[in-house]
């Protein structure tokens, strides 16, 4: 469940990084709208491999569910950090599925 949490984490960064607003409030620097239309493709590519990766885990009977929870799970804390801190929000995106990734190989 905590891989699919930072999964699903990084995969709502990368839709927020789609968008200029958040864009904006999460990173101070210009970046190339080719690289930016970029961020919306991974995030649905990453939204897919977790779908994927619950599904193997769990199953198709409570594969979804899981997958759902952690999707709800992922974005409480984004949405608080957004508010509050919202320049450690693309450290935590590409920290936390290292972190989770080391402890599933782990276990």
């Amino acid at each position: 469940m905590f891989l699919l949490s930072c999964l699903s984490f990084s995969t709502m960064v990368l839709f927020c990084l789609a968008m200029d607003k958040h864009r904006e409030q999460i990173i101070d620097i210009e970046l190339p709208q080719l690289f930016v239309r970029t961020f919306r493709p991974l995030a649905w590519l990453l939204l897919v491999m977790t779908f994927y990766i619950s599904t193997e885990l769990y199953g198709w009977s409570i594969g979804p569910a899981f997958f759902f929870g952690a999707l709800t799970a992922a974005l409480l804390p984004l949405i608080l950090l957004l508010t509050y801190k919202a320049k450690i929000v693309p450290i935590l995106a590409i920290i936390l599925p290292l972190a989770a990734s080391v402890y599933f190989i782990l276990n």
